[in-house]
């Protein structure tokens, strides 16, 4: 009999009238729910999730292998073909990738259609006769709740009980262990008999002995309850309060009923972001993005979600480490709130999707499926039906072919004339709108926090009758390398000391915000367990988070901290900013150690920001600017200079320069560090090419080195040790490469690649010496974008992923020039 694969298809039962699907309600408002049909629909999900955790791990279709698809025990789930070594091999990773919201839809629907199928024919048929009829109509219209932990930040009360009492109509209550508290292995046998391991910390001493692991725990308090023997550890303890601490913490720096996380929240879902900057925090250059900000191109959902992982799991707990995360029952209804984010914002950006494919490749392998994702990436190891039909990223775009919708997406109840997407917006905005809110609040009595807010009565360019605020805007960017540790995970916590404070204390006074690494090893116990860690490791993938910290800075004004938010007085203050790494067990990881493959970067951002009274309006902004001196990690310390700008350009992007280069000018490239090993063939190679944006061609695509004159390309071929340089018009082909050799290659760490702009040719330098000169193609251009790149497509580059370029006006202004 040939093998039957496990068909996703989501519930198809439940729908309604206008073929309405069933809702994903938030936890905390279906739990505490009144309704007698809700507390039974509660009952009846309950008793099916004990009854899933209960089969066996040898099962396909068990919590324990479903839950083990997001990482241990690292063996192929579905995919009889696949042996256990490929299976480890390639494992079923997308953080900090593309896929990372797409593939969890079908993964979500795999665990609530199992949890519907137990319902069906388990529960219900062991119910009298009278329960069952209502208990079906139950089933069929229960979807998997979601937790809104930016509205909600705790943790739902159901599942901080150990245990549960269940009272069915006239029954005799039933008390039972809480399914929702944590999972328990059903057998009474660790976890590491089924081949959950072990975790190192980032020294690579001490271990998180998740293998002696009876059930899930969250947040474990010091060394003893990490222990390996210690009976929190190996018996699921768990502390909400210190959960709901961290949750709180992130939420409590505003007098409104919920902060940061909320604010956060708000500005994903209104900011200009493409599919592949909203979606992933691994990003390496503004690739297709709608604005042109690197600093706004740092919000992502997948830095939020990592955060929330941490809040709950705490230092050390399962749900703050990958490889364990999804055994907690938490787990779940947060990457449903993921999911339901993913789709309010699809709902904003209808025409926005993945589409990698068409422009340039992700550098990092995908599930063991090759080097592109693109929106026919097979998303192993889910299957559409019996016959082993693969998901891709096109299947999961819509939600409500699925089954399934959320609260605020019911076409079906839009009245007449409306639309859907407004009403939305209008959600969004009052639900979490925080710094909008405030600046509204203020614009009542601007006299309170000084330098705040300016009022304009009636903004044309929006809404002619509604009144408009401006205020201030502050925000971190925080960089770093996500395998900076071996895969490692690891918090980064910023903190702030006050005027004239001297000592660094790391005290919850001093205490501003924090970014978790959330991620694992490519290598367990010698052998490589996810090819998709392992490429984003060896290519060094950089990640980025977003903070917005206005509402930090006005409740610092409230408590006389600092006098106004005008941008002389905050940079005075965020001066004191100081920051620390902490590992998975609480330790605090020693930053010399790990400084250079860190590559930790605190940026702090300005703008000003526009907010309508009308809730439908987005806010209005300038893209926000580092402030040069506030951060750690400034690597453009000639921006001061006159005549001197300096500007980050990552791979793979076109940046726009914000001067531009003319004749009598130079431009410099300076990286940090520079992959001096030969490559397998001579066609790897690494490019900078200076760009002129055509005269009346504003129609042509900004993102497309196509639609630029090519005034220089420089092609560095690392195994010949080379430099190639030729030009080309707007649409057209090269000229003739023109190769010349440098006496000497890049020296392995700050190295400068120069280039003198002169009337009829160019004059390139390497670190100091000079090379050559070369005929201009193209006269009478000036530079005004680079394209840093590498080909083929997705190579890893020989510079750093980021470097800095530098423009001088005049090439007097060069040091030592």
């Amino acid at each position: 009999m040939s093998y039957i694969y496990y068909p996703i298809t989501g519930i198809k039962d439940g729908r309604g009238a206008n073929d309405a699907v069933p809702v994903r309600r938030e936890l905390k408002e279906w739990t505490e729910s009144k309704d007698p049909k809700d507390r039974s629909q509660v009952i009846l999900f309950i008793l099916a999730l004990k009854r899933f955790q209960a089969v066996p791990p040898e099962s396909r279709d068990s919590y324990f292998q479903i839950a083990g698809i997001h990482g241990m025990p690292y063996t192929n789930w579905d995919e009889p073909s696949l042996t256990l070594d490929e299976a480890g091999q390639k494992g079923y990773c997308v953080h900090a990738n593309a896929l990372f919201p797409p593939f969890h839809r079908p993964y979500l629907l795999l665990y609530e259609q199992r949890i519907h199928e137990i319902m069906v024919k388990e529960i219900i048929p062991e119910q009298p006769k009278h329960r069952q009829a209502e208990w079906t109509e139950l089933a069929n219209t229960w979807r998997l709740p979601h937790w809104d932990w930016a509205k909600n930040p705790q943790v739902p009360s159901l599942l901080c009980w150990p245990t549960v009492t269940l009272t069915l109509g006239n029954d005799q209550p039933l008390k039972i262990k809480n399914p929702l508290y944590s999972f328990r292995m059903p057998n009474d046998k660790k976890m590491g008999e089924y081949g959950v391991g072990r975790l190192k910390n980032p020294d690579g001493e001490d271990y998180l002995e998740f293998g002696e692991c009876f059930a899930t725990n969250r947040c474990p308090i010091g060394e003893e309850e990490r222990q390996p023997d210690s009976d929190f550890w190996r018996n699921g303890g768990a502390h909400h309060d210190v959960a709901n601490k961290f949750l709180k913490e992130a939420n409590s720096i505003t007098g409104f009923d919920y902060g940061t996380a909320s604010e956060m929240v708000y500005r994903l879902l209104t900011y200009p972001l493409d599919f592949e900057t909203f979606g992933t925090l691994a990003r390496d250059a503004t690739l297709g993005s709608n604005s042109e900000s690197s600093v706004v191109n740092d919000m992502n959902l997948e830095f939020i979600h990592n955060n929330v992982h941490y809040w709950v799991g705490g230092d050390g707990g399962h749900m703050s480490q990958i490889p364990v995360a999804a055994f907690d029952p938490l787990f779940w209804f947060h990457h449903c709130n993921i999911d339901r984010l993913f789709a309010l914002w699809q709902t904003l950006n209808p025409d926005k999707w993945l589409r990698v494919d068409i422009q340039k490749p992700f550098p990092y392998k995908t599930i063991g499926m090759g080097d592109i994702v693109t929106d026919k990436t097979p998303m192993r190891p889910f299957h559409k039906d019996e016959t082993g039909t693969v998901w891709m990223p096109s299947d999961a775009r819509d939600w409500y072919k699925l089954g399934y919708t959320y609260p605020e997406l019911q076409p079906w109840n839009v009245k007449p004339g409306a639309d859907m997407r407004t009403e939305l917006l209008e959600q969004v905005t009052e639900a979490y709108g925080i710094n909008r809110k405030q600046a509204l609040a203020m614009a009542q009595n601007p006299q309170d926090v000084p330098g705040s807010v300016e009022i304009n009565d009636k903004n044309p360019e929006w809404n002619k009758d509604a009144a408009s605020v401006a205020m201030n805007d502050y925000a971190l960017s925080i960089k770093y390398s996500k395998f900076a540790m071996g895969g490692q995970p690891f918090n980064v916590e910023v903190y702030l000391k006050r005027e004239g404070q001297v000592e660094e204390t790391f005290s919850k006074e001093d205490y501003v915000t924090n970014v978790y690494n959330f991620s694992q090893p490519a290598e367990q116990d010698g052998q490589e367990v996810c090819s998709n860690c392992a490429e984003g490791q060896a290519n060094d993938v950089q990640v980025t988070a977003y903070i917005p910290i206005s509402s930090y800075i006005i409740s610092q004004i409230k408590l006389s901290q600092l006098s106004s938010m005008t941008p002389t007085t905050v940079e005075k203050f965020l001066a004191g900013m100081y920051y620390r790494i902490v590992g998975p067990s609480g330790q605090i990881v020693e930053e010399r150690r790990w400084r250079e493959s860190l590559g930790l970067k605190v940026g702090v951002s300005h703008t000003q920001m526009t907010y309508s009274e009308d809730p439908t309006v987005t806010p209005d902004f300038d893209d926000p600017k580092l402030i040069p001196s506030l951060g750690t990690g400034n690597e453009t310390p000639t921006a001061s200079i006159r005549g001197v700008t300096a500007i980050n350009l990552p791979v793979y992007g076109i940046t726009q320069l914000s001067k531009t280069v003319s004749n009598g000018g130079t431009i410099t490239f300076k990286s940090p560090t520079v992959n001096l090993a030969q490559p397998r063939r001579e066609t790897i190679r690494t490019c900078v090419s200076l760009l002129s944006f055509p005269d009346g061609t504003s129609s042509a695509d900004i993102h497309s080195e196509e639609s630029y004159d090519v005034l220089l390309s420089i092609m560095l071929l690392p195994k010949r040790r080379v430099i190639q340089c030729n030009s080309k018009p707007a649409h057209r082909g090269f000229q003739h490469d023109t190769e010349i050799k440098p006496s000497q290659w890049f020296k392995a760490e700050d190295a400068v690649l120069r280039v003198d702009v002169k009337e009829s040719q160019w004059t390139i330098w390497v670190d100091g010496q000079l090379v050559q000169s070369v005929d201009k193609g193209i006269l009478g251009k000036a530079i005004t974008h680079v394209h840093y790149k590498t080909a083929p497509d997705g190579e890893a580059p020989i510079f750093a992923r980021d470097i800095v370029g530098t423009i001088f006006e005049q090439t007097e202004l060069v040091p030592n020039s």
